[in-house]
């Protein structure tokens, strides 16, 4: 497996490049089209899926652009579906941006996968920062969007945010994976759930 980040837009969203064979699937187009496009391109692969980790502005502002450009489908949480076209739910409108107009095309739920390359991705569902935010899990690696961070959650403050439930994520669906597996989220750099278990000061309980 070959992974590539990419920091972009104003708030620094990681936009995650995920190869395996001659497949990839990427986590999050926020922002700058052009880069996030180019990147895919370079690979040299086969775009299976574009995956959102939640229906948030700065994960989701390029997705129009990858959508066109590709063509392959867009997966996203059922209960961020709704978010995913709403302005206000999305954020884009308080941020002045324009809201996609991309509809997905998978819904998915905790414990379901999709086959990729000769294995398959997991998805696990983790609200709190929003009600649909997910968890990917590819090859005992996982993407967590803005559920976790390095020594940091997400922000539980905006539309459908619940600082208990996002607790209760972390806990009881990420904490319980093998110490060692790698964390690559949404923003910031990457950490280890044991890293996280024993040092995260925002996980209580």
């Amino acid at each position: 497996m070959e992974i590539k980040v990419a920091p972009l837009g104003q708030i620094s969203a990681n936009f995650y490049i995920i190869k395996e064979k001659n497949e990839v699937f990427v986590i999050d187009p926020g922002a700058c089209a052009d880069i996030a496009i180019e990147m895919v391109k370079e690979t040299g692969a086969t775009l299976k899926y574009i995956i959102l980790t939640h229906a948030h502005v700065d994960h989701i502002g390029a997705l129009d652009e990858l959508k066109n450009e590709f063509g392959c489908p867009v997966v996203i949480c059922e209960d961020d579906a709704k978010a995913l076209n709403d302005g206000m739910l999305n954020l884009c409108t308080p941020f002045r941006n324009r809201s996609p107009i991309t509809k997905p095309d998978i819904l998915v739920k905790n414990g379901d996968t999709l086959p990729f390359a000769d294995d398959e991705i997991k998805f696990i569902h983790t609200p709190g920062h929003t009600p649909g935010s997910m968890c990917i899990n590819f090859k005992d690696t996982i993407f967590s969007g803005d559920t976790l961070f390095n020594l940091s959650i997400g922000r539980t403050d905006f539309p459908g945010g619940n600082f208990e439930e996002i607790n209760n994520s972390i806990k009881t669906k990420l904490f319980i994976l093998d110490e060692s597996t790698p964390v690559y989220p949404g923003h910031g750099d990457k950490t280890t759930i044991g890293y996280e278990k024993a040092n995260n000061p925002f996980v209580r309980g």
